[in-house]
């Protein structure tokens, strides 16, 4: 019934194409329809729960900081917010904002000259623009001083700062602010802001001086309290077949649900008196503009604001033994879409991957630390973003190797009970930087043959690591097996080589592997200068499949051997990589230059029935999960400075059914991030690019202009993620698309 009703606003919505109407014309026509399915939705609600059990996916209350307010219409900025952060254009490539400062005994945002921020307004919004008014704090005693404030990169104005705490206002012409983003500078010297309006009317100004007061959370509903024409706005991506559940307080409040996709596509809904639901699955699987409108009454509470999805109650994770061995293997530069069970239709053959995802748990978003082995490694090593191990080979600062302050693998999988060893082929992974620590044996074979990255086979590599195993497997043990058969220089492995090149005979230079001359590898990079012709890049893709089939057939070598030592039922397996290979996508090749899906989605597998639960996940996962897994899995207590979460837990469901974050770094100079669909990629400008990648999988088309409710969910979240990066952890904070209780009062203190 529901979904027929939601159907029955979108007909009549298209109905009125054709008809020429303003923007209020049309929310009229959204709401009276709205208002007639909730006529019929009434007596439906207690159906509606009998059909189907829901299940809670997303909190809109505890995700408070990532809504956009408005009042009367007017959007509203509260500067001094930590969330904040969202509009300030991930304050690059100069830092310019202090964020969430206390300034004369007021929250601000202090901007140094030539700050800017973004504002995002709807069409509606943009129609009746007609200023910015900044409410900004000084000393008591501070001279009056001017500031220049610029609009799309032209002068709109001066205002004067005065002492104390005041408005200033800068009015605009007709048209100046647009639906969309619209960036705006200031100059002439530091400022503190404490809040922002984007105002229709200046007489709302004076007679309004605490707008932020409008909207509130509500301790007692665990939820959130809006006065009448208050609004608040998410921007979100829907799970498909999603509810917006609530309830609301007052016989005659109402609360008007609007949400619309980049495509039109629009579903409306009035909470309150009989109804609690509204069905957003018109709109589920896009990313949408989720706003919130309170009608009818002076100030209308909502309790427990929630999306919801169709589903029983969680089940636990089994409850196994612990292992007694785990087995971490890292595949240097392996793809995850050429690996089937991470991409389907992948070319390589992989029976022993296909198998043991089976009963496995596979993470097909999940993205390693960075774009190169060793801030990737120092990821997985420490459970910490880039930002703080600040491990990396290039861009400013940073380090070649993990800071002794941190805790690390060895370290903390001795202290739940396992004696680590490994045995390596990684010429980066080193004792001397800081990988060695904790470790039983730490055994680097590529070193061993005087080299950083050679030619190194991986049945060598796992033979000598499977002995030591056998040797050491009275004691429970931690094995970190490295290979690096898919790294460069690629080698061509039969008999897949002659499967995957195709009927024509090859006569080019790459007959064997990628040579370093006929690329243009120089000795200490990581990429090629030469672009091959198009034969010779279907070879050299052709010979790294290849490696990917060899890589698998050295897994059932370990499963295998594991067997044969009869341990094979208490070990768990993780199976990763540091980074993938771009193979002249984007005219590159090798890795280290760019965060294309090529470099930062790999592999991610755990197989470990007893207490990992099988399990297919597309919700995002990230290189600071793997320690807080492997300690999670011995029943080991977490340390406090793991920024990661435990991916059993996420096996068994926590969190599935809302689209997660992935995130990289490249050096700490560009960052990337994936949720559901779309993908964010931020350079040293800070102009964000917005992509498609199931739509667009090369990364060609920037949608940055063409889906505004896209690109804002994105810059939410990972505007918020770079300015507090250092201090989050997401086993109490969530993640940043999805906010766990009391994360916003964590994310506040300074």
């Amino acid at each position: 019934m529901p979904r027929v009703i939601s159907s029955l606003v979108l007909l009549a919505l298209f109905a009125c194409k054709g008809k020429p109407k303003s923007a209020e014309q049309d929310a009229q026509t959204v709401t009276e329809v709205a208002i007639a399915a909730d006529a019929a939705v009434a007596g439906t609600d207690a159906a509606m729960a009998a059909r189907r059990p829901e299940r809670d996916v997303y909190s809109l209350a505890d995700n408070l900081v990532m809504a956009h307010r408005a009042v009367g219409g007017d959007l509203i900025v509260d500067a001094g917010s930590i969330g904040f952060a969202r509009y300030t254009r991930f304050d690059m490539p100069v830092a310019r904002w202090k964020l969430a400062a206390d300034q004369h005994g007021h929250r601000v945002a202090v901007a140094a000259r030539g700050a800017s921020f973004e504002l995002p307004l709807t069409a509606a919004q943009a129609a009746v623009a007609r200023g910015l008014a900044l409410e900004l704090v000084a000393a008591a005693d501070a001279e009056p001083s001017k500031r220049t404030i610029k609009v799309g990169g032209r002068r709109a104005g001066t205002v004067e700062v005065g002492p104390g705490r005041g408005w200033v206002t800068v009015d605009l012409e007709a048209g100046r602010l647009v639906a969309g983003e619209n960036q705006i500078v200031v100059e002439g010297g530091e400022v503190a802001v404490a809040t922002l309006r984007v105002y229709a009317d200046p007489v709302r100004v004076t007679a309004d001086a605490t707008p932020l007061a409008h909207v509130a959370w509500d301790e007692a509903a665990h939820g959130l309290a809006l006065d009448d024409s208050a609004s608040l706005a998410w921007y979100v991506h829907l799970p498909l077949d999603a509810h917006l559940v609530a309830d609301v307080s007052g016989a005659a409040c109402r609360v008007e649900v609007d949400a619309r996709t980049d495509d039109g596509t629009r579903v409306g809904g009035l909470l309150g008196g009989d109804t609690g639901h509204v069905d957003l699955s018109p709109v589920g699987d896009r990313a949408v503009r989720l706003e919130l409108t309170a009608r009818d009454c002076p100030r209308a509470t909502l309790g427990r604001p929630r999306i919801t999805v169709p589903g029983a109650p969680l089940a636990p994770a089994p409850a196994g033994a612990p292992p007694r061995y785990i087995v971490f293997w890292v595949m240097d530069a392996l793809r995850a879409d050429r690996v089937r069970p991470f991409s389907p239709g992948a070319r390589a053959e992989v029976p022993n991957f296909e198998k043991l995802a089976a009963t496995g748990a596979v993470f097909r978003q999940y993205y390693v630390g960075g774009n190169e082995s060793q801030t990737s490694h120092s990821t997985m090593w420490t459970g910490t973003y880039p930002a703080v191990h600040n491990v990396r080979l290039a861009g400013d600062g940073g380090n070649w190797k993990i800071p002794r302050a941190l805790p690390v693998m060895g370290e903390m999988v001795k202290g739940a009970g396992l004696a680590p060893i490994a045995v390596t082929a990684n010429g980066f992974v080193t004792e001397a930087g800081g990988y060695a620590r904790g470790f039983a044996e730490f055994r680097n074979m590529m070193r061993e043959k005087g080299m950083v990255n050679g030619i190194l086979y991986g049945q060598v590599v796992l033979r000598a690591a499977l002995a030591r195993l056998d040797a050491r497997k009275t004691d429970p043990t931690l094995l970190f097996l490295g290979t690096v058969d898919t790294h460069g220089p690629w080698i061509a492995r039969k008999p897949w080589i002659e499967l995957y090149d195709g009927p024509k005979p090859y006569t080019g230079p790459f007959q064997q592997f990628g040579t370093a001359k006929d690329l243009g590898i120089k000795r200490g990079e990581m990429g090629c200068s030469k672009v091959p012709p198009p034969r010779d890049v279907e070879r050299l893709r052709a010979i790294y499949d290849s490696a990917v089939s060899y890589h698998d057939e050295r897994l059932g070598e370990l499963i295998a051997g594991l067997q044969h030592m009869g341990i094979y039922e208490q070990t768990m397996i993780m199976i990763t990589a540091d980074h993938g290979e771009e193979l002249f996508e984007d005219g590159r090749c090798g890795h280290g230059g760019s965060l294309r899906e090529t470099l930062v989605r790999v592999p991610m597998l755990v197989h470990y029935p007893p207490r990992v639960a099988a399990a297919v996940l597309d919700e995002g996962a990230e290189g600071v999960d793997i320690m807080p897994t492997m300690l999670d899995a011995l029943g080991a207590d977490l340390p406090a400075g793991l920024q990661g979460e435990s991916l059993v837990a996420r096996a068994a469901g926590a969190g599935r059914g809302w689209p997660r974050p992935s995130y990289a770094s490249q050096f700490e100079y560009a960052h990337a991030m994936r949720v559901a669909r779309w993908k964010i990629k931020v350079g040293k400008r800070g102009r964000p690019v917005v992509l498609d990648v199931v739509a667009d999988p090369d990364e060609r088309t920037d949608l940055s202009d063409s889906q505004p409710a896209a690109r804002r969910m994105l810059t939410d979240a990972l505007g918020l993620f770079l300015a507090t990066r250092t201090r989050w952890h997401k086993r109490t904070m969530g993640v940043v698309t999805n906010l766990a209780p009391g994360a916003t009062e964590l994310l506040e203190q300074r």
